[in-house]
């Protein structure tokens, strides 16, 4: 919906695409020289006996652990030994540390491209991993911009690979931090390796020197929306996703990133993500209330403190949103049903530091990554202000255990009241143009529920009685081999040419679209699972068992079948942790033909 309204530049750079189609990075964790990895990989084309993996299309197994492998991710000598100085502690202010930032980001064009270009075995390694992610990617999922072929498609895949990868190792987490440490995913990470060679990569590309979030965020600027080459505005701030904001600054600056400018960006991140909150918490309010809040937090607004003052600044926002004819005219009418609950000063609290999570989550494991800083273990309701501790949100004397206010983490580095009218303004200038979408884009919920397979039943009888004489919705024809789609339910001809397309039979197809080439399937006749994985699949086995616990395949001793929970737990972790290449052995080509 962006891409209607807003500069098509800016739209690629304001949120990510990897909910859609990403590739997701994993290691063995063991390491060879390149020129060791050359002569293994020269010595497998030379074996004539090879089985479930193909060498012309990159794939190998690792020679230490055997485990399936399809590239090798480049790893600079001595990375990481010399951090001292890069992670020295800062007592500088904060309007020194955003010059600071401002001055390195000025460096985007020229600052790397001299090492990436060089003819060096490594920066050839890193463009050629550069290489094997986009073309184990479907088109699809890279092409976004209006122009085809644009750089700004490129930038937007390369940090929404980012984004993808942060997201997964939460998923495998929980969800949340609270467990700190390392999770079992950990061990498989290489988030570290992964960051420095897109940051190579990115910062080839130019990406508009007109255009420069951090002008925005931390100076007041008098420009208009509109702007005068192009009859579309850019995107509004608050209409942006922070934590996508965040890898883009990242990954666009100079490596290795000093722990003291990570940080300034995380702070002046927050005052966006924090404004963000309390404006979709207004838009939430009924009438009567939002005139309340109004009204209250305008007499604190002269106090010293009311720059981290959650009532002030929300009086503040509400203001500012009203200058719009009809902004909160359409919230009224959108979000009416939403409103039947009473917003005291507590829940007020508690849903800005909700909504305020999910970055401070993604904050934390990138910088857990870049830097090696543990992640503690804490109750869930202390993990907001654990986690604002270890980013440097709140002082390093501040005890978890005392309850913290969002608004207290805020640092300005300009006037908070001018910058959050800045803000503001653009979304009043655009919701006067297109009121009914205005809402739209604003009201987001960061929250994503965890990804799992079918809730199937207990007796594997209810199955087979539904699916057993049912019409394929494609051919309209009861097929031979029914198949269901335990990710999204879609029911499929196994192996049925009458719904073939263009020499890919159904399920192989399915999977593209479903799981971008990777597919789970209940083989209906014989109560067995197939899982594809691109040009490969294998034989899983069965989540339905009998009373003595054995599986019945083909259904040929017609014993009553139930659902074994804890076979069922395993199929699913191995889905969400990406771990079937792994864990099952016995692949083999389906050559387009399931």
């Amino acid at each position: 919906m962006l891409q209607r309204f807003f500069k098509d530049s800016s739209c690629l750079q304001s949120v990510s695409i990897g909910w859609e189609g990403g590739v997701y990075v994993q290691t063995c964790g063991h390491t060879l020289h390149i020129d060791c990895h050359k002569s293994y990989m020269e010595s497998l084309r030379n074996d004539q006996v090879l089985q479930g993996f193909s060498v012309d299309k990159g794939e190998f197994t690792c020679p230490l652990c055997r485990q399936f492998a399809n590239s090798v991710l480049p790893c600079r000598p001595g990375r990481g030994v010399e951090l001292g100085p890069w992670h020295a502690h800062s007592n500088k202010n904060i309007v020194t540390l955003v010059k600071e930032v401002e001055e390195l980001q000025e460096h985007l064009g020229t600052f790397p491209v001299s090492s990436i270009s060089s003819e060096s075995n490594l920066s050839k390694e890193m463009e050629s991993l550069i290489k094997d992610i986009k073309n184990t990617t479907q088109k699809k999922y890279m092409d976004y911009s209006k122009t085809p072929g644009s750089p700004d498609n490129d930038f937007l895949f390369m940090y929404s690979v980012a984004r993808t990868n942060l997201e997964l190792e939460l998923v495998h987490r929980g969800g949340d931090l609270c467990c700190g440490g390392a999770s079992a995913a950990a061990k498989r990470s290489c988030l570290n390796q992964l960051f420095h060679v897109m940051a190579m990569h990115m910062r080839l590309y130019s990406i508009d020197s007109a255009y420069n979030p951090w002008t925005k965020l931390t100076q007041l600027t008098h420009k208009d929306l509109k702007i005068c080459d192009d009859d579309r505005p850019e995107v509004p701030m608050l209409f942006r996703d922070v934590p996508s904001l965040l890898i883009i600054f990242v990954l666009t600056m100079p490596q290795p990133l000093r722990k003291e400018h990570f940080t300034c960006i995380v702070k002046i991140l927050y005052t966006l993500q924090y404004v963000h909150a309390i404006t979709v918490l207004s838009v939430k309010f009924t009438p009567e209330e939002r005139l309340a809040w109004k009204t209250s937090g305008a007499l604190k607004k002269n106090t010293c403190n009311a720059e981290k003052c959650s009532e002030t600044l929300l009086s503040h926002v509400i203001s500012e949103l009203c200058k719009g004819k009809s902004f909160y005219e359409v919230a009224n009418d959108e979000l009416s049903m939403l409103t039947s609950s009473i917003w005291s000063p507590q829940s007020i609290e508690y849903a800005l530091q909700q909504f305020c999570l999910p970055f401070l989550r993604i904050t934390s494991l990138l910088q857990h990554h870049l830097y090696g800083d543990d992640l503690p273990s804490c109750l869930r309701e202390e993990e907001f202000s654990v986690l604002a501790s270890c980013l440097g949100l709140l002082p390093s004397t501040f005890q978890p255990s005392i309850q913290s206010s969002s608004a207290s983490c805020l640092e300005w580095s300009v006037s908070a009241f001018d910058l959050i009218s800045q803000w503001c303004s653009e979304v009043t200038a655009f919701a006067d143009a297109q009121k009914k979408h205005a809402v739209t884009l604003l009201v987001q919920d960061p929250h994503w529920s965890a990804p799992h397979l079918l809730h199937l039943p207990e007796n594997y009888n209810t199955i087979f009685q539904y699916y057993h004489r049912k019409a394929c919705t494609v051919c309209n024809k009861v097929p031979k081999d029914p198949a269901l789609c335990l990710v999204c339910g879609t029911f499929v001809c196994l192996k049925g040419l009458c719904c073939k397309q263009q020499s890919y039979c159904e399920c192989v197809l399915h999977s593209q679209h479903c799981g971008a080439a990777t597919g789970i399937f209940l083989l209906i006749n014989a109560s067995v699972i197939i899982i594809i994985r691109g040009h490969r699949f294998c034989l899983w086995g069965s989540v339905y068992l009998d009373a003595h616990g054995e599986e019945d395949r083909d259904l040929r001793r017609g014993k009553p079948l139930y659902l074994c929970e804890e076979r069922y737990r395993v199929l699913e972790q191995q889905w969400v942790s990406h771990t079937f290449d792994h864990i099952n052995k016995r692949w083999g080509p389906h050559y387009n033909g399931l």
